[in-house]
């Protein structure tokens, strides 16, 4: 089941909050507002392979035509790209009403590139639900190319790739991938996991004399050689003998 949803409605300035007017606001206002408009921009054309395009369901409703003399590549034109604070939208107004909701977790990489000359941004987009998809090579990657409908000469000002490069760029930042950063959990099942060496657990740790057996492993790490050797002060064996490892309960925390 693929991540992108199909829109057969054309967005609407009023179903977004500029972003000036959401920077005015206070946060106690945030909740439950319309998602914020960063980049609206049209006249925009959609280059990519006519197989993939069509494998894709929203994809496939887009009206496209031959790019050129090449039989594998299409050209969507007329799109509008509405980058916003919850997905990023591809809309094609004519000849018939249709467009793509893309998340920005499902955009697997965007960069600037140049397409016969012409400033483009480059997209690959995850088809795949993320919840459904069990390795990397099960993942369906749809590639596009967003360029502008003429080549933007005005160096003056930021091109419209540009804008929406960089508006993709805060957007995605607010949907990071969960996964992202994640540390694993340890193995709680393994002995000294939960960080704490008990007289309970004490015999799987020490060896006769009380010192720690070699090799220990303890939340994943592996202890060197003499971690948790107990050294008795000079003089003092028999009293070491009776505490600590021996004698009273006593807790060891792990700080590595």
């Amino acid at each position: 089941m693929s991540s992108l949803r199909l829109l057969t409605t054309a967005p609407k300035s009023d179903d977004f909050t500029p972003l000036q007017e959401h920077q005015q606001q206070t946060p106690s206002t945030f909740f439950g507002a319309k998602p914020v408009l960063y980049v609206h921009q049209t006249g925009l054309n959609i280059s990519a392979s006519k197989a993939k395009l069509q494998s894709d369901d929203a994809f496939a409703k887009f009206s496209s035509e031959p790019e050129g003399a090449s039989e594998d590549d299409v050209l969507v034109r007329d799109v509008e790209a509405w980058v916003n604070s919850e997905n990023l939208i591809l809309f094609q107004k004519a000849p018939n009403p249709t467009g793509v909701s893309i998340p920005y977790p499902s955009i697997a990489l965007h960069g600037i590139t140049k397409k016969n000359g012409v400033e483009a941004l480059l997209m690959n987009l995850s088809l795949n639900d993320a919840e459904t998809v069990n390795a990397d090579e099960d993942i369906d990657v749809l590639e596009i190319i967003l360029l502008p409908h003429s080549h933007h000469a005005d160096t003056s000002q930021t091109s419209p790739v540009q804008e929406i490069f960089a508006a993709m760029n805060t957007c995605a930042d607010l949907h990071p991938d969960p996964e992202d950063g994640e540390e694993a959990a340890p193995d709680l099942s393994e002995p000294g996991a939960t960080g704490w060496i008990t007289a309970d657990n004490m015999d799987e740790f020490v060896d006769e004399d009380g010192n720690f057996k070699g090799g220990m492993v303890i939340g994943g790490e592996e202890l060197g050689p003499g971690a948790g050797t107990v050294r008795p002060r000079e003089g003092d064996e028999e009293e070491s003998a009776t505490n600590g490892v021996n004698g009273h309960e006593e807790k060891y925390q792990r700080t590595g």
